[in-house]
């Protein structure tokens, strides 16, 4: 009840919407980045599946799902439903954006382009009460006006691929409802900031490695910071890949190693799959278990824009 209780107030606190993991190497960038909306010729359906401290016959779980494609031209749009389940804590939400692409070079590949990209997020939280069976009536952390709870936030991001090279960077969860900072213990979830970068180093044929960095600040004043690295082989059409995500975190009252990720992801005739198991090194996780992802995508022939991608 303590651990529960525990959450319960830092969820009313701070209204977060679709946590944060691996979904971003897992095929699911566009979901922290809406310049990422459209990026190839396909239409993109991606499905992940998050659960929490694995031993724990009600952990909280993630699931989300998006699809997005190049709708015409250079414009790239998408959209995605997320749903957070915490015990009696459920929450919702439904993403909506649009990007536009600029080519670097000519070749028709769109592996040199820069994009930029707008969107928001739509988010609900609902509280349900009869699950809760708190120690004393009338507990501040059961308050009023708290049982569903609705704020609308924009999305603003920005990306470029060139030689190899990738990064972007994103600011999300823009309060634009609901925006003053505390209203009977109700708080928006902090605006975040998302930077990555990295490199596909193609050292031999049908292989390559990638080095990567993704940096997620916040306006509560904590950080996290990925350090990942995968190895991928290559066919004309399929491929798989491995590696590791090693992640830390700042906050204001510490710093603390979060854990080790190893992934494994691939495609295979059009269809994509990944995994990803989170080694905690947290008390939590020594009680409760360790964490783990699972996702699933579809690479569809763009079928909402036969004209394709426009080069100039």
């Amino acid at each position: 009840m303590l651990f529960l209780t525990a959450f319960l107030a830092s969820e009313i606190e701070a209204q977060e919407t679709l946590p944060f993991y691996q979904q971003y190497l897992v095929d699911g960038d566009f979901l922290f980045n809406p310049a990422l909306l459209g990026k190839t010729d396909d239409v993109v359906l991606n499905l992940n599946y998050q659960k929490q401290f694995s031993q724990l016959s009600e952990s909280p779980n993630v699931q989300s799902i998006g699809l997005h494609a190049n709708v015409f031209d250079r414009v790239g749009a998408g959209v995605a439903f997320f749903r957070d389940q915490n015990g009696p804590i459920s929450s919702n939400g439904l993403m909506l954006g649009a990007s536009y692409f600029v080519p670097l070079s000519d070749e028709e590949d769109r592996q040199d382009q820069f994009s930029f990209g707008v969107g928001t997020n739509l988010y609900n939280m609902n509280i349900d009460y009869p699950q809760i069976n708190a120690e004393q009536a009338g507990d501040p952390v059961l308050g009023e006006n708290t049982n569903d709870i609705f704020i609308a936030y924009a999305n603003l991001g920005a990306a470029v691929k060139y030689r190899r090279f990738f990064a972007g960077i994103s600011v999300t969860d823009i309060p634009i409802s609901n925006d003053i900072p505390i209203v009977n213990g109700i708080e928006p979830s902090p605006t975040k900031f998302y930077t990555n970068l990295g490199y596909d180093w193609h050292f031999t044929d049908g292989l390559f490695l990638t080095p990567s960095l993704m940096l997620n600040l916040n306006t509560n004043s904590s950080r996290i910071i990925d350090y990942n690295l995968m190895a991928t082989a290559f066919g004309e059409t399929n491929n798989i890949a491995a590696g590791v995500s090693f992640r830390s975190a700042k906050s204001a009252v510490g710093s603390q190693n979060l854990g080790l990720s190893p992934i494994i992801k691939g495609k295979v005739a059009g269809i994509t799959f990944g995994a990803v198991y989170n080694f905690g090194v947290s008390e939590l996780t020594e009680n409760f278990g360790n964490s783990f992802m699972l996702s699933l995508g579809f690479n569809i022939d763009n079928f909402i824009n036969s004209r394709g991608f426009r080069y100039r």
